[in-house]
């Protein structure tokens, strides 16, 4: 599988949302650095920007109730 070029964009958040990222990472073992791409789709999506996917995963909630 071949390689995506990426820009490298920097981001300051606030100490507890730090945290809790680090947190969330950690257990969901899924890096922080997907989380937060994960995020930016979400949110260019919301605002009409990128087009959902046409096939999503099932969520963590959605899986529970199998």
């Amino acid at each position: 599988m071949g390689r995506t070029k990426r820009s490298v964009e920097v981001a300051y958040l606030d100490p507890d949302k730090h945290a809790l990222l680090k947190q969330l990472a950690r257990q969901t073992r899924i890096p922080k650095t997907v989380l937060v791409r994960e995020a930016i789709d979400d949110l260019l999506v919301k605002h009409g920007v990128l087009k959902p996917p046409k096939r999503k995963l099932p969520s963590h909630d959605s899986m529970e109730t199998r």
